[in-house]
């Protein structure tokens, strides 16, 4: 007898192998945005009793809550991954819970051995076992200097006395399955309340973070732009082989939706340029129609918009309108309307141009590609620059009036030669800022300058610069705002200098969420995109990882959470709540 429990022991040794403890912390320096690596603290709650569904000789239950990855527990031995076992364990009083922790067994190689692959995380109600989450097909945990656990954080705070892992596709050692683990704890962090695990979509090697916009606006946070995954956010609905996809100018005003208007050539119309409004009613996610609103009609082209909502709810359009005809100059014009839809005129009119009084050589100016209209205190205010001046003289020129039509000219906003496009105020620390945005001619950046006064804007600082090929000349944009919040920029450009194929890309003001991983260092999220304004894409390259994330502020610098230990796998969603 004693000879045949020596055998059983050896045989189990030869095929659970031994669970190995590796005390060493591997540490390493970052580039780009400084991160402290985060302190894990010890926040588990103390285990009264542990059962398990089965147990392998010499492995006990009492191993996976001993303190010690040296030792593990293991289920029997089964011939496929199709058993079922549980391990389920017990609290002294009844507790709040947010997370579970599952060490695995590791082999020499790194990798967790029968780990499992189908499981499911219960609570006890204190009638019966409530499911919290499910998983298939996860990921086999890997692991490097150090025996890291498999945090799981839970949808919702549970308040329990206990917790029960059930699984239904076992993991292998690579020829045995069995369910194993080297330690099991569970706990509450409060740190998992302001970043939640909200679902997993089944992305490949992603993580997405809701809520990761920009908040109310402050002047020296305005600094991580995201580009949006979508890239070009919204196409012509012209075929590029047989028609011409160029739109551009966009101006984008909050009206309960987001109404989109921009200029081009759209819905198979000619290379004639006219304006186009389409709404977004889930925060730049999906768009409607593309609606032609005001058309050029005698005129050869009118684009370049912006469109105002003034306080009595009526709306105002300024647009910049080209006469057909060799020589001829662009001019602004205006519509009216109602419901910032149906405009009159809908197309070009003569009868609907500006005046301009104190501007020399009006009649002979070239307004084009620069039109901005801004409305404060009932005074209209007019930003536009010439094109008749050289390049090196084309300053951006400022005018005013009372009553929208009737324009004086009161000087230079901005002595730089850059075509303006947008001016958006926002308020911070009682103080108003008044946001120009603008182009360098159809060139690869955009530029922004920051006053406390309209008729004066200092010397300008870059934005941000093209993304790829594809927005390598940008033509336009228009900030995205509402209620005191910056959200982006949608903008206007193409890949070719001829300006013919232009879309709209948009680019976010975001958080900036970085996930370094505690078992190799690797840090993730210097590149990272966005879906809409609120929604953050982390890109990894491997299926899962434990580790930290760290968000930033919009100005890609000032820390606001570091994350508990948690482990993240592919298509993963988070939601962050300050």
């Amino acid at each position: 007898m004693k000879n045949l429990l020596n055998l059983m022991l050896l045989l189990s040794v030869i095929l659970l192998g031994g669970c190995s403890k590796d005390i060493l912390e591997k540490k390493a320096d970052f580039q780009s945005t400084k991160t402290i690596k985060a302190t894990s603290v010890t926040t588990d709650l103390p285990i009264s009793s542990v059962s398990v569904s089965s147990t392998y000789p010499s492995w006990p239950a009492s191993n996976a809550i001993d303190n010690n990855t040296s030792t593990c527990w293991s289920s029997v031995l089964h011939t496929s991954s199709a058993g079922t076992e549980y391990i389920q364990f017990q609290f002294g009083a009844a507790s709040d819970v947010n997370y579970v922790k599952m060490t695995p067994r590791y082999g020499t190689n790194n990798s967790g051995l029968s780990f499992p692959s189908n499981f499911t995380i219960y609570y006890y109600s204190g009638s019966t076992w409530v499911a919290s989450k499910s998983f298939t097909n996860f990921v086999n945990p890997q692991k490097s200097t150090t025996n890291l656990p498999v945090v799981i954080p839970l949808p919702v705070t549970v308040h329990t006395t206990g917790i029960k892992i059930e699984v239904t596709k076992l993991g292998t050692d690579g020829s045995n399955y069995y369910f194993q683990l080297a330690e099991v704890a569970a706990g509450y962090d409060a740190g998992f309340d302001h970043f939640k695990w909200t679902g997993n979509d089944n992305s490949v090697q992603q993580n997405r973070i809701n809520n990761s916009g920009s908040d109310s606006f402050n002047p020296t946070r305005i600094f991580n732009w995201t580009q949006d995954d979508r890239d070009p956010l919204i196409v012509s609905n012209n075929n590029i082989i047989n028609g011409y996809p160029n739109i551009y100018a966009p101006n984008i005003v909050y009206n309960g939706a987001w109404n989109i208007y921009y200029g081009g050539w759209d819905n198979g119309e000619g290379q004639h340029d006219r304006v186009f409004v389409t709404v977004s009613y889930d925060n730049f996610i999906t768009f409607g129609t593309h609606t032609l609103v005001v058309g050029n009609g005698a005129w050869d082209h009118l684009n370049n918009e912006t469109v105002l909502k003034n306080p009595d709810g009526s709306w105002l359009m300024y647009y910049t309108s080209l006469p057909f005809g060799s020589g001829a100059k662009n001019k602004p014009g205006f519509a009216t309307s109602s419901d910032g839809v149906n405009w009159t005129p809908n197309s070009g009119n003569a009868s609907y141009l500006v005046n301009m009084t104190g501007y020399t050589n009006w009649s002979t100016a070239n307004v084009n590609g620069s039109n901005v209209g801004f409305l404060e205190n009932g005074i209209y205010h007019l930003y536009f620059n010439n094109f008749t001046d050289s390049e090196t003289q084309r300053t951006v020129h400022h005018a005013v009036s009372t009553d929208k039509v009737n324009f004086s000219y009161i000087g230079d906003a901005l002595a730089e030669s850059l075509v303006a496009q947008d001016v958006k105020a926002f308020t911070y620390n009682n103080s108003t800022y008044y946001l120009m945005g603008m182009h360098h001619n159809n060139g690869q950046e955009l530029r922004y300058s920051l006053s406390n006064s309209l008729t004066s804007f200092p010397s300008s600082n870059f934005l941000f610069g093209n993304y790829n090929a594809n927005d390598l000349f940008i033509t336009s944009m228009g900030f995205v705002t509402n209620a005191n919040r910056l959200y982006g920029i949608i903008y206007g450009a193409g890949p070719n200098s001829n300006l013919s194929q232009n879309s709209l890309h948009a680019r976010w003001l975001t958080k900036k969420i970085i996930f370094i991983s505690d078992r190799t260092n690797a840090r993730w999220g210097d590149i990272e995109k966005a879906h809409g304004p609120n929604l953050v894409v982390l890109y990894m390259n491997t299926d899962m990882e434990t580790g930290h994330f760290y968000v930033y502020d919009t100005d890609g610098t000032t820390l606001l959470y570091t994350s508990p230990q948690v482990t993240m796998r592919s298509g993963d969603v988070w939601t962050y709540n300050p």
